[in-house]
């Protein structure tokens, strides 16, 4: 594995996402599943208090900038950075010296008393090794297990540890083409991912389950509600429902005594999922991005007549001519898809139980957020506050992980990422029809899979297809 860039002479400006150097050790420290963002945060950079008072003793300059960020600089020219990401605090240091000497070794004592998860990062010659902390000192490999969601509109992977932890995931979208598009998520999975890493099964959902457990060789298999509610009760154990909203459907799941009683899936109408918002952003001509915060500035928000897709456009056109802001637009917006996710769903507002959980690609948008919190609130008559957890795009992913993690003993049937990147496919008609005797009049669509010009499986077929030996000449012309 290899990494490009270079580092700044600016303290806390050179250190890139992993190390680079033989000269850089990085301490990565997972936060707790805890319900609100900032307790995760605030959790974590009180774990490593200590740390932060040995580099204060050690750096002739230090800056702190709450529980954002810290960076040190020591009196031989070592420097530390402190920094958090939605998922974890990096300690990253770089030596003056390519041995570490004092305060790594402090820092390194500390971090290996801790009571939680946590791992040590090194560069290697071009490789990245990572070593997670098992009782006080450093493993060797990270072992885990991968879950792939295969959906309309992204292809989702997580690397889910040992430990529990989601230690790396990957979005990417679909675009009508899955076996390519997973080939091209394990390309990007695999440049986060560490040398070390083991792989020891695999578990798929998702509307192209079929060929991603082709590809990868998968050990297991659950509905895509299933995984959703597995994955959130990973992250959010004490969480009574669950609302998310993706791209193209959304869902309701209500947990009973920690598992997943009841649930329901709007799949016909798109006006409570996030591409009603994208059709609007593309209309308004702002990022979808930036729809979030940019509603919360409404001073009015609009109240469509419709929730109807179709008809909100008519009247956001009609609003934008009257010289209306975008922010009351926008905020009109989120409160429509609030109204229609709930409607359409059936959800009775005021006998929900409590924690509820909102995940999915939507729940990035504070604005839609609020609006959800907003209609809760005015039909309970009580302030009630949504959480979103870590990892909220790739739940799918992360719960399939987690089965697997459960469900394979010792090691599953995973093809590894390097087999599954010289998979190729092939779309096809049955040639075989005649020879099994097939009194079809439409011939059956195949795809094959094949590895160095000989074929690994084909999906789609017949029992009598896959039950016979295929002779080398139809081999020759399926390839």
């Amino acid at each position: 594995m290899t990494h490009n860039g270079t580092l700044s002479d600016n303290t806390g400006e050179g250190f890139a996402s992993l190390p680079l150097t033989p000269g850089q050790i990085f301490y990565r420290i997972p936060y707790l599943f805890l319900q609100k963002a900032k307790d995760r945060v605030q959790d974590a950079w009180e774990s490593v208090a200590p740390v932060i008072d040995t580099l204060k003793k050690e750096a002739r300059h230090h800056d702190i900038k709450g529980e954002e960020a810290a960076s040190f600089t020591c009196e031989d020219g070592s420097r530390v950075e402190i920094s958090t990401t939605v998922s974890d605090l990096w300690i990253k240091a770089e030596a003056a010296d390519p041995a570490p000497a004092s305060p790594f070794q402090k820092i390194d004592t500390l971090i290996k008393g801790l009571k939680k998860p946590a791992y040590k990062y090194i560069c290697e010659k071009t490789r990245v090794l990572a070593f997670p902390l098992v009782s006080g000192t450093w493993g060797d490999t990270v072992k885990g297990f991968i879950g792939l969601d295969a959906g309309s509109i992204s292809i989702n992977i997580a690397f889910v540890d040992e430990a529990g932890v989601v230690f790396e995931t990957d979005y990417t979208l679909t675009e009508g083409d899955v076996i390519n598009n997973i080939k091209k998520a394990f390309s990007r999975l695999s440049a986060k991912l560490p040398a070390n890493i083991d792989i020891l099964g695999s578990g798929v959902t998702g509307s192209g389950h079929e060929i991603s457990s082709a590809l990868l060789g998968a050990d297991v298999y659950e509905t895509e509600l299933d995984a959703h509610a597995e994955a959130t009760l990973h992250l959010l154990p004490d969480t009574q429902v669950i609302f998310d909203i993706g791209g193209q459907d959304s869902k309701v799941m209500y947990i009973e005594d920690g598992e997943l009683e009841e649930a329901g899936m709007n799949k016909k109408c798109g006006a409570g999922t996030g591409s009603f918002l994208d059709a609007q952003a593309d209309r308004l001509g702002i990022p979808i991005e930036k729809f979030g915060e940019t509603g919360l500035k409404a001073k009015k928000p609009y109240s469509f007549s419709s929730m109807c897709t179709v008809f909100v456009g008519r009247d956001l056109i009609a609003e934008q001519a009257k010289g209306n802001t975008k922010e009351n637009i926008i905020a009109g917006l989120h409160r429509s898809l609030a109204m229609n996710f709930y409607a359409t769903l059936g959800i009775n507002k005021k006998h929900l139980k409590t924690p509820i959980a909102f995940q999915g690609g939507v729940a990035s948008n504070i604005g839609v957020k609020k609006s959800l919190e907003d209609l809760l609130c005015e039909a309970r008559g009580e302030k009630l506050e949504l959480y979103v957890p870590m990892h909220h795009k790739v739940m799918g992913a992360i719960g399939m992980a987690l089965f697997a993690r459960d469900e394979v003993e010792e090691r599953g049937a995973f093809r590894g990422i390097e087999t599954i990147q010289g998979i190729t496919s092939e779309f096809t008609e049955c040639t075989r029809a005649q020879e099994l005797g097939c009194n079809k009049t439409m011939l059956c669509d195949l795809v094959h899979l094949s590895r160095g010009g000989e074929v690994v499986q084909t999906l789609y077929a017949c029992d009598a297809y896959a039950a016979t030996p295929m002779a080398p000449s139809a081999e020759r012309s399926a390839q």
